[in-house]
């Protein structure tokens, strides 16, 4: 692809995970799980569960879930049997189990990991999108963690490719490549908010 940039051999440097204003710690990605989920935002039995099926959300936190879910008002037997484990090991607890805690949150469970990958990719564009965080950020984000550095399916191949270039190429080219960031992004959300 002939975009007139020159391509350097050379990694950014990343960004650190935060910094520091006073004595408290600014996170630059987000904040931690349980401020961003639980805390902050509110309870998601949605927005955890393709945390959890995706497999960012650990197994020994599915306690705590299961009892803030009872403690906001939803009930089950999965959920009672789960909130009442006591370190669990994951041997523990059942994919089934887990399932019919998220049924029973109101979330149609199981999701698939590849529908979990497109609903924080998408998040993530538009984290991008309304300036909660840099287009780089996000498109490294989607390549490096949720496509796992393998093939991305279709519907992220160009952000990955943006983001590759974006890691090679000279700072001159930047601007050009936030401004196509920012169009796959939007082509990206486009297409869910149509389906």
């Amino acid at each position: 692809m002939s975009s007139g940039c020159i391509t350097l051999n050379w990694e950014v440097a990343p960004k650190p995970d935060h910094f520091s204003v006073g004595h408290y710690p600014i996170a630059t990605r987000g904040l931690s799980f349980d401020d961003e989920v639980c805390g902050l935002m509110g309870f998601d039995p949605k927005r955890i569960a393709v945390e959890y099926y995706f497999g960012d959300f650990q197994y020994w936190k599915l306690p705590r879930l299961a009892a803030d879910a009872l403690a906001e008002g939803y009930d089950g037997a999965a959920l009672r049997r789960i909130a009442g484990l006591a370190n669990p090991v994951a041997t523990d607890i059942r994919t089934e189990e887990v399932d019919s805690a998220f049924r029973e949150m109101g979330v149609d469970a199981p999701i698939a990991k590849d529908e979990a990958r497109m609903i924080l990719a998408v998040e993530s564009a538009r984290k991008a999108l309304d300036g909660r965080s840099s287009a780089f950020d996000e498109a490294t984000h989607i390549r490096i963690h949720l496509c796992e550095l393998s093939e991305p399916p279709d519907a992220l191949q160009r952000i990955v490719s943006l983001s590759k270039e974006a890691a090679k190429a000279s700072p001159f080219c930047s601007r050009r490549i936030e401004a196509d960031l920012r169009t796959a992004f939007k082509d990206l959300v486009g297409t869910v908010n149509s389906a």
